[in-house]
């Protein structure tokens, strides 16, 4: 059975952790990841995100080696019509003989430093943009149905990804420092849409999950 296709040198996403680690984005989606882990070669990086040496150069010995498995948690439906749910995802570690950086890999829509996945998060900046309650946006999305006093009025978390968007730390979309929160929720859920190819009558939530899939 083939394999999908290691991650590209330029097409993957790179991004710095707060560790000396650093994150690529395989093609994969988590659903599909999680069904079937992908082995060591399959899931190698073409090269490494930080010193861009190639994993096999021609003629020479192989520079990005496996480095074991780690596992993190992934919270949120893994499709944006499913239930929300608590799982582990399995990651690739790889080591790089080159400059010494240690690479995980593992599916698109994961979101570093986040425990909800990339389609999680927007699902719930999509129903709080549209006008529900964030109690409501936290029903769509979290798995845990216990909540303190305070969360009955008020999805703190939710407050936490609104605010990061603002300040352009999530899916790459900048310009909204100066909306309010509905309206930051709003226009990410929008430029998320389009990035899942949202077409006129197909379903808003769909295209918003593909598009945070795509860009976290």
């Amino acid at each position: 059975m083939a394999g999908p296709p290691s991650p590209s040198c330029f097409a993957s996403t790179a991004q710095e952790t707060r560790s000396p680690q650093r994150f690529v984005a395989s093609t994969l989606e988590i659903k599909s990841w999680r069904d079937r882990v992908p082995t060591c070669a399959e899931a190698r990086p073409g090269c490494c995100p930080s010193c861009r040496t190639a994993a096999r150069p021609i003629g020479g010995r192989l520079v990005i080696v496996g480095h074991g498995l780690v596992e993190r948690q992934v919270l949120g439906p893994s499709i944006a019509s499913g239930r929300p749910e608590q799982g582990m995802v399995t990651l690739r570690r790889y080591r790089c003989r080159a400059c010494k950086a240690v690479l995980l890999v593992g599916p698109r829509g994961l979101v570093v430093r986040r425990w909800y996945s990339g389609g999680a998060i927007a699902l719930a900046l999509a129903a709080y943009g549209r006008g529900e309650t964030s109690v409501a946006a936290r029903v769509r999305t979290s798995p845990s149905h216990e909540v303190g006093a305070s969360a009955t009025e008020r999805w703190v978390t939710l407050v936490r990804w609104i605010e990061a968007a603002r300040r352009g730390e999530l899916f790459g979309v900048t310009g909204l420092s100066e909306l309010e929160r509905r309206g930051v929720a709003q226009q990410v859920a929008f430029v998320l849409a389009g990035r899942g190819g949202h077409k006129i009558g197909a379903d808003r939530a769909e295209s918003t999950f593909a598009g945070a899939s795509i860009a976290a």
